[in-house]
């Protein structure tokens, strides 16, 4: 038994570090599930609200078999060794039964080395790189444990190349295009698909700018873009905080921007552009206000409310892996490792974001019926349109307010 002054000594170290005891239930009443994050940032606050939110349901319908899920968190700041850890911590020291989140390729592709070893399984709920499935599809047994709740890059390259294509090239006649992207594993894995589509159509690109993830002025960039001919911009940012080039753009007055900006899947990216983002186009990532599943508006709705902004484009792709976890651990009746992934296999279930079947390779099967993407619009009273493919289209293409 302690004595008073040890007690005493232990308790005032936890105030000091903010952590308050409230008699947690006892380990063996829980199941544990790890959630790594880039805290601080947009897609890694709206992966952790929605975990929030996803364990708040699940305990208050009764928990994952009748126990109380408890979430531990860890920060991996966008970093591959930091996440690395942050999994080995979670695996060997707070002893969860699974890992999801991560917002990086890099990271996530650190981090299933370290699973391959530990064997808790990791669902990606912000990764998009294909190296992660195509290391599940070549080591099956070694990598099996590793599934993704998420786009992929080929997803992301036939859905921008769809608007592109079909709509930009075919209907407005635009031919000569700009790339602005950042330096980053999943946007090396989507350009070459991409601009394969745009030379297959007849599509110039004109100029070519990549950044790194510490840029902040991007206006050379944008005026050699905007010297170049182009007639419109595809923009590739996810780990960057993509308002400050998109307000950079509008300053500027460039030629309309279309790709993918996890920054603007959020309803901040308005105020943070000061409405520069008037007109940007960008892709749907899970998280919109749109018929993706019947379930996706009541979901979208009730996040706002209780966050005050909008879903990030990781926020329905972690609260439904959650859900997942949840039905895979209660089927298989056992938080084994192994039980839990011959579980998540045979997974057939209908969330938020998608209805998510996975394929061999631990993908998650993609197009109608199943998951899909489309292009969404920033209107000049800051809301948006769905304006792309016409299955759920809210709205039409608008040019920039800028150009005839």
């Amino acid at each position: 038994m302690l004595d008073l002054k040890t007690w005493n000594a232990i308790a005032g170290a936890v105030l000091m570090s903010g952590v308050v005891l409230s008699g947690p239930a006892r380990a063996e009443d829980t199941v544990k599930i790890g959630v790594i994050a880039p805290y601080n940032t947009p897609p890694g606050e709206g992966l952790l609200n929605a975990a929030r939110m996803a364990a708040d349901k699940i305990n208050a319908g009764g928990g994952i078999g009748g126990k109380k899920l408890e979430l531990v968190f860890a920060n991996d700041e966008y970093k591959a060794d930091v996440g690395a850890n942050a999994y080995k911590k979670l695996a060997l020291s707070d002893k969860v039964v699974a890992v999801i989140g991560t917002a990086s390729s890099g990271v996530s592709m650190a981090i299933v080395d370290q699973m391959a070893r530990y064997k808790v399984p990791m669902i990606s709920t912000g990764a998009a790189t294909l190296q992660l499935s195509d290391k599940v599809a070549s080591e099956k047994e070694r990598y099996k444990y590793w599934f993704r709740v998420m786009h992929t890059t080929d997803n992301i390259a036939a859905s921008v190349g769809d608007f592109v294509v079909n709509y930009l090239r075919k209907e407005k006649g635009f031919d000569k295009a700009a790339i602005l992207s950042e330096n980053a594993v999943w946007a090396q894995g989507v350009l070459p698909a991409v601009k394969k589509l745009m030379a297959d159509n007849g599509i110039k690109i004109v100029a070519e700018e990549s950044f790194d993830l510490d840029t902040k002025d991007f206006k050379p960039m944008l005026a050699k873009i905007g010297d170049s001919g182009a007639q419109f911009i595809l923009d590739l940012s996810s780990h960057v905080d993509g308002a400050i080039y998109v307000k950079q753009w509008g300053d500027l007055r460039g030629p309309p921007m279309v790709g993918l900006n996890a920054s603007g899947t959020s309803s901040r990216f308005w105020k943070d552009t000061d409405g520069n983002a008037v007109s940007h186009v960008d892709l749907i990532q899970g998280s919109y206000r749109a018929a993706l599943t019947p379930n996706t508006i009541e979901w979208y709705d009730a996040y706002q409310k209780r966050f005050t902004v909008s879903p990030d484009y990781t926020s329905g792709y972690t609260y439904d892996a959650l859900f997942i976890l949840k039905e895979a651990i209660e089927k298989a009746k056992s938080t084994k490792p192994d039980d839990i992934v011959a579980a998540l296999e045979k997974t057939d279930f209908t969330g938020v974001a998608a209805r998510w079947v996975f394929e061999d390779n631990h993908n998650s099967k993609f197009g109608p019926g199943y998951r899909v993407m489309g292009m969404t619009q920033w209107r000049p009273d800051g809301l948006r349109d769905v304006i792309w493919p016409a299955g759920i289209k809210t709205g039409d293409y608008k040019a920039p307010p800028w150009q005839k």
